[in-house]
């Protein structure tokens, strides 16, 4: 059954909101997130406050909103196109996590960068932990991966490694790629070589 074509006003408002959340990033990343105020991003976006406000209750929101739904959205595609029974699946989530990072590169420093918020970056932490734990609970393990650690303290590993690692490949300059980033982790993890 096919979808039928949004209205004028459903196009119009999604292209807001996206103005909205570019606009704000961009601000972000030139003047710190406590130093930008919504007048800010509705001046630079040439939009009225209330507009803003029909779409994001604040600044905080709207910069959660946008990572969480597309971090869903990839962990969704994730779960689809894995299967949960290949070898060294733990590999190909690494890999997913780094391209999205690489995607969303304005957005991962928005939320773990220098000119972010300390709040945000402690609620991704709380939210990467999370989905770390999932995860870990429902993609079967072979017998070599068993850390023989509580399940939760493993979830909280990987969400201080991986969040610094993103931290610091979006900060740095480098010419590492998500595939390298994702391998270099995986053999630091499980001290064998990831799938060719």
């Amino acid at each position: 059954m096919e979808t039928p074509p949004l209205s004028r006003h459903a196009r119009r408002r999604i292209q807001t909101r996206k103005l909205l959340i570019q606009t704000a990033l961009q601000l972000i990343l030139e003047e710190g997130y406590e130093a930008i105020t919504i007048q800010d991003i509705t001046d630079r976006a040439d939009l009225g406050r209330g507009t803003f406000y029909i779409h994001f209750k604040d600044k905080e929101e709207l910069v959660w909103t946008t990572f969480h739904d597309s971090f869903l959205e990839l962990e969704l595609e994730a779960h689809r196109n894995l299967d949960r029974w290949m070898p060294q699946v733990e590999y190909y989530v690494l890999l997913n996590n780094f391209k999205h990072a690489e995607k969303n590169h304005d957005l991962y420093r928005v939320m773990f960068g220098r000119q972010g918020s300390a709040s945000l970056t402690a609620r991704l932490q709380d939210f990467l932990a999370e989905v770390f734990l999932f995860d870990i609970q429902n993609v079967p393990q072979p017998p070599e991966i068993n850390f023989n650690i509580p399940e939760e303290i493993e979830a909280q590993i990987l969400t201080g490694m991986i969040s610094r690692l993103l931290f610091w490949w979006l900060e740095h300059p480098n010419s590492y790629t998500p595939e390298q980033m994702a391998a270099m982790t995986y053999q630091a993890l499980y001290r064998k070589q990831p799938p060719a």
